[in-house]
């Protein structure tokens, strides 16, 4: 195939010519080409108007489209030059997410031109993509940088929030362990301030010679008076029994329900309505005088010598001396156990004191009275108390709820209130010890979680009197985590001031809280009074045996045993509680290893005693006094091991918030890039000759038919007759011959004219 170049360089001329000749008839046509490459081509006739041609071809490294249309006389050749690699240059910058964009065509002057400005084209995309690359490469190797560092930052962050969270979580138990250890240091501290004293009346008493009876106890001692479960009883002297369901109604407290005042004449019987297993509530008056024999003993006995005499029963002769009633009356408790003997109570209306004489006998199986004078009868004078105050708390009095702040979940700061006595108890002392309340905030609707982030903080309010009534008339938060509580008189003020009344103390209690928990705390102020309350034993000619470091002391003049200070409190002075609490154990109770702290011994010689209690147990209380009489004589024992001392909890240690790396603060922008493009092309327009007239044959001749003529018929195996010599065929011949020759006469003529 030629080139489009050598197409171009010359413009071809020629002729096609077509004959087609029937029998009758002759046509001549004329055929117009185009060649592939847009050269001129010329036909000796037009057959129809202006048609188009397209022709594809490759030269050298590009690809060649030409399109060939009419124009008036001209024609108008479009050659497109497309280069393989401006394609392959496109495409991969497509594919890298470079922007092509395709401009307006543009004319070249030549196929060189064309070729030229697609190689220009194709570098210039080459040379922008190349570039896109590395911008690319390092946008994103600067955005992964930034990413990992944004990752690594977050996940420090998140463990640092999970550290954080860890911690809270043992912060909050470590707060309260720590209140734990507190409560168990001050209890340790308590106890082992109670062990030393303790520790020191032992050793003390094993050191000192002078208690070698007492140390020898079990070597001189020859009576054995101890707890008689299955005794059974009988009271002679007496016909004024309380009912069952009087002393019920009666007993609200072991000192209460001795309060004779409350007695009705319905409560009392004339037959016990207890068996003789039970311990018998009775109504006495000052004056009386009964007896109460107990049998059935099988723990009791007598040594005489080398011999043991069982005790088979045991009768206590009681006249009761003394009442502080108008009336005169009290009520006694004959116990079914005769170590634990009696007690006796009445209303406190003077300034009298409950006192009862006792004369003790024992007796063998035979019904024998054992001589006390031959014997060493030791018994124990235990339970001698002396207070010179009641402790209590302001029962009839209660405090204001408290008010706490904090926030919610949406940050909003909201209040929350708790009343430790909407339950509709009140304040109360149990075993000397206050009860507690403890609580939590109520912040209706508001969703509030407390933590070291959020803690709750007291709201302390002061309170002024309207005229008719207390109102809160100032608020202030404050950060203390415990407020005292005033009293009516104050208007129930909450706050840290030291609330008094009338130069008196006015704190009826304390509120405490962990602000990072949310617990509440309200401990009601132990108070004491001024009423002193004093027991005591004359024990008349029996002798006093002293226990070493006892609060017990024996007057020769008087011959009465008693405590010449408070032994029930260790708040005025004494060295053991009187009560057991939960948090120390007390000396007036006959397990307690301190027993023998409030009592003394007594070698009985007569058995004749007098017991005494003097003033009310407390305000507005009866007086009571309990006396047991039995052979444990309570003596320092080894209190044994050093408390052990409450281990500290460990607080956790606070996660180190993390050091984060850098981020950048211009990140990096993703890069874009754009190209344009366009096709070129080479346009060229060739005028087209004039058209020569067509040409009209001349009609041609048409022969006459001839006749042909009838045969005769021949006979049998006639010959065949020669035709006649007409002259007929040579003159057609002479006619077709004549005609070609003026044709081609013609030609001739129009060859020579173009030539």
């Amino acid at each position: 195939m030629k080139s489009y170049r050598e197409q171009c360089s010359k413009q071809e001329k020629f002729s096609i010519r077509k004959l087609s000749v029937g029998v009758v008839s002759l046509a001549v046509a004329g055929l117009a080409t185009v060649n592939t490459y847009g050269a001129e081509v010329k036909a000796d006739e037009e057959t129809g108007p202006a048609t188009e041609v397209t022709a594809t071809d490759t030269v050298a490294s590009s690809k060649l489209t030409s399109t060939t249309v009419t124009e008036g006389n001209k024609t108008v050749t479009t050659t497109y030059v497309e280069s393989p690699e401006l394609e392959k240059a496109k495409a991969a910058a497509v594919a890298e997410g470079v922007t092509v964009t395709e401009e307006a065509e543009k004319v070249q002057p030549s196929i060189a031109a064309a070729e030229a400005d697609n190689k220009a084209q194709t570098a210039e995309i080459n040379t922008v993509v190349e570039n896109y690359k590395k911008a690319k490469a390092e946008y994103e190797a600067k955005s992964q940088e930034i990413t990992l560092i944004e990752k690594r930052n977050a996940e420090a962050e998140a463990k640092y929030k999970s550290e954080l969270a860890t911690y809270n979580e043992k912060r909050e138990q470590y707060e309260l362990d720590f209140l734990s250890y507190q409560a168990k240091l001050a209890q340790y501290q308590e106890l082992l301030k109670q062990y030393k004293i303790a520790k020191k009346m032992y050793d003390s008493y094993m050191e000192d010679n002078g208690f070698s009876d007492l140390k020898n106890l079990e070597t001189v001692q020859d009576l054995t008076f101890q707890r008689e479960t299955n005794a059974i009883h009988q009271i002679d002297g007496i016909n004024t029994y309380l009912t069952k369901d009087a002393q019920a109604r009666l007993n609200t407290s072991n000192v209460h329900q001795y309060d004779s005042n409350k007695l009705m004449s319905s409560d009392i019987v004339s037959t016990s309505p207890w068996t003789n297993r039970e311990t018998e509530y009775i109504l006495v008056r000052e004056g009386d005088k009964f007896v109460v024999t107990y049998d059935n003993l099988n723990k009791s006995s007598m040594r005489e010598n080398v011999n043991v005499n069982p005790i088979k029963r045991v009768i206590y002769r009681y006249e009761i001396i003394s009442l502080p009633s108008n009336d005169g009356k009290g009520i006694a408790a004959v116990s079914a156990d005769p170590t634990v003997t009696l007690t006796v109570g009445a209303s406190t209306d003077k300034l009298k004191p409950v006192k009862v004489a006792v004369d003790v006998e024992f007796y063998d199986g035979n019904g024998l009275r054992f001589d006390l004078t031959k014997h060493n009868a030791i018994v124990a004078l235990n339970s001698l108390n002396h207070w010179t105050g009641a402790s209590y708390v302001e029962s009839g009095d209660k405090p204001r709820a408290l008010t706490v702040e904090a926030k919610d979940k949406n940050g909003n700061t909201v209040r929350g209130t708790w009343n430790p006595y909407a339950d509709g108890s009140s304040m109360s002392i149990e075993h000397n010890a206050v009860v507690v309340k403890n609580g939590i905030p109520d912040f209706g609707s508001a969703e509030v979680t407390i933590s070291a982030e959020n803690p709750i903080k007291i709201v302390a309010q002061k309170t002024t009197f309207n005229g008719s009534e207390f109102v809160v008339s100032e608020e202030t938060v404050i950060d203390a985590t415990s407020v005292n509580v005033s009293g009516t008189g104050n208007g129930h003020n909450i706050g840290t001031d030291n609330y008094t009344l009338n130069g008196k103390d006015d704190i009826i209690g304390v509120y405490t809280i962990n602000s990072t928990t949310g617990e509440l705390t309200f401990t009601p102020k132990k108070k004491f009074e001024t009423l002193e309350h004093i027991e005591s034993v004359n024990i008349g000619n029996n002798k006093y045996i002293a226990i070493p470091n006892s609060s017990v002391s024996y007057d020769p003049t008087t011959k009465e045993v008693k405590s010449l200070k408070d032994n029930q409190y260790i708040e005025h002075g004494s060295a053991f509680n009187g009560e057991t609490s939960s948090a120390l154990e007390g000396w007036d109770n006959p397990d307690s290893k301190y027993l023998y702290y409030g009592g003394a011994g007594l070698k009985m010689l007569d058995g004749h005693l007098v017991f005494t209690a003097n003033g009310a147990n407390a305000k507005g209380q009866p007086t009571v006094y309990w006396f047991a009489i039995n052979s444990e004589v309570a003596v320092p024992k080894n209190p044994g091991k050093e408390p052990e001392k409450p281990t500290a909890p460990i607080p956790p240690t606070a996660p180190t918030p993390p050091t984060l790396e850098v981020v950048p603060n211009a990140k990096p922008v993703k890069p874009e890039a754009r190209v344009k493009w366009h096709k070129n092309k080479v346009v060229r327009k060739t005028e087209i000759p004039p058209t020569p007239t067509s040409y009209t044959p001349p009609t041609p001749i048409v022969p006459p038919t001839p006749e042909i003529p009838e045969q005769p018929v021949q006979p049998a195996q006639p010959q065949t007759p020669a035709l006649p010599n007409t002259g007929t065929e040579s003159s057609t011949v002479a006619v077709l011959a004549g005609a070609m020759t003026g044709l081609f006469g013609l030609g001739l003529a129009r060859k020579k004219k173009e030539d």
